[in-house]
């Protein structure tokens, strides 16, 4: 039987008392314990104004205790006043001047209002005074400083050496990756976690960083082997799961994402963004009956998850059940008409049923939708040479230089020249087209076949290959 959570009956009564005759509060009725009880109630809650208004309330009772003007200024920090929350500081300060936690949020609040040279201040001051026990806190909020300066290189050293001090510091472990994603440090960032793995090989936050380190770096197995041991030492850790499903996908290894994606379905859902994520392993898979029957059950989960649809038609496009394929393609447009994607797909499916007109209008929406990824452009401009429209090819390949630029798109236009019998231009945008990507060839060959007879066009084609 799951466990069930027992009901708070105090907390209900607290909340119900303060919601409803708040401001009548008087210290019989309550004590220091109620009232720090509810404040953390609303600050788990998010509820920041609430929150205050207690701690406001218990400040009239306990106008002596700098805990609760701690707590206030936090509060503040929070809710991005800190202005307020430097003023209320001072109080704290006035009544315990020793107590390092309030110099440490005044340099936050100091930050927050872009005064980085008295935050900084506050930090070297402290640094004198600070044993090396407290010192990672230091580091962290020196490391907070550089990070709303936004100078990303100095928030990684601070992280560093926190972590250097503390190896198994949570905080430090789950900011640091900001810090490498922004100074690029991925180098600095595999050797920092390497160093922490050898001191603790079941720090999953310092193994999931490594992942993303390894990944930026294009080293994609070590990424998703580090990725893998993140959730696999904490089974619980849902993100984990899902950025090594999602690098897997990105390196099209279907079969681990599968099964990343299914174990945390079964762990964390039923949910049906991650059934989409499933079904669009399925469908590399070419497993186009599964990813159907899932979709299909998503529906009832999440009616209105465009990509469910579009999914659902992908699978019938691959069955060539085009009027079908057309209907979900509808239903993903109708919930979101700016996906290329849906475009694309939905204008393979009349091209497929030679509604020409709705074909074309499509490929074209697809393109504007997806304006810089020369993959639309290539889409339509191909189906605007297959039905012949050359005019009009050479008009689209003219403005999607304009927007977007790749070998695809070069070995449109090469095939533009071969069909409009410009030969000379033709070989020399193949030639620059092979230069550019010589694996992307059968673009051109498929829009214009005959060339697979064509003596020196195969020529080019075989040594650009071997050269790759």
């Amino acid at each position: 039987m799951p466990k069930r959570t027992k009901p708070d009956h105090i907390l209900s009564k607290l909340i119900t008392e303060f919601e409803e005759q708040g401001q009548i509060l008087t210290r019989e009725c309550w004590d220091e314990k109620s009232y720090l009880r509810l404040i953390n109630h609303y600050e788990k809650q998010c509820q920041f104004d609430k929150a205050l208004q207690v701690t406001s309330l218990a400040l009239r009772l306990y106008q002596f205790k700098p805990d609760f003007f701690l707590i206030k200024a936090k509060l503040l920090v929070s809710s991005q006043k800190p202005l307020a929350a430097i003023s209320v500081l001072e109080q704290a300060y006035a009544l315990s001047p020793s107590d390092p936690e309030i110099s440490l949020l005044k340099a936050k609040a100091y930050a927050l209002s872009q005064q980085f040279d008295e935050s900084l201040r506050i930090i070297s001051d402290l640094k004198c005074e600070f044993l090396k026990t407290d010192f990672t806190e230091l580091l962290l909020v020196e490391a907070f400083i550089y990070e709303t300066m936004k100078d990303f290189n100095k928030m990684f050293d601070s992280l560093r050496e926190a972590l250097i001090l503390n190896p198994n510091n949570h905080e430090a472990l789950e900011q640091i990756w900001v810090s490498v994603e922004f100074s690029k440090k991925y180098d600095e960032s595999v050797q920092l976690h390497q160093d922490i793995i050898d001191k603790n090989p079941y720090s999953y936050l310092a193994w999931y960083n490594l992942g993303h380190a390894y990944s930026c770096l294009g080293e994609y197995e070590k990424a998703v082997e580090a990725l893998e041991y993140s959730f696999l030492i904490n089974p619980h850790f849902e993100q984990g799961y899902l950025d090594c499903a999602e690098l897997c996908l990105q390196v099209s290894m279907y079969e681990k994402a599968l099964r990343c994606y299914q174990e945390a379905n079964e762990i964390f859902g039923p949910d049906a963004e991650l059934i989409v994520y499933i079904a669009e392993c399925l469908i590399k898979l070419n497993r186009h009956k599964e990813a159907k029957v899932k979709l299909q059950r998503a529906i009832y989960q999440d009616p209105y998850n465009e990509e469910i649809f579009f999914y659902l038609g992908e699978c019938y496009c691959a069955e060539s059940s085009w009027k079908k394929a057309i209907k979900a393609y509808l239903q993903a447009i109708e919930l979101d008409d700016q996906r290329e994607e849906f475009h694309a797909g939905i204008a393979l499916a009349y091209e497929n049923i030679d509604n020409v007109k709705k074909a074309e209008s499509h490929y074209r929406k697809s393109a504007n939708c997806g304006l810089e990824q020369s993959k639309y452009w290539c889409l339509y401009i191909s189906f605007l040479l297959t039905s012949k429209q050359f005019e009009k090819a050479e008009k689209i390949l003219i403005r999607a230089d304009k927007y977007s630029f790749g070998a695809d798109l070069l070995y449109c236009r090469a095939a533009y020249y071969f069909l409009t019998d410009s030969r000379e231009n033709a070989i020399a945008t193949l030639e620059e087209a092979l230069a550019e990507n010589s694996k992307e060839y059968q673009i051109l060959l498929k829009l214009y076949p005959q060339l697979n007879e064509d003596k020196e066009v195969m020529s080019m084609i075989r040594y650009y290959s071997v050269e790759s």
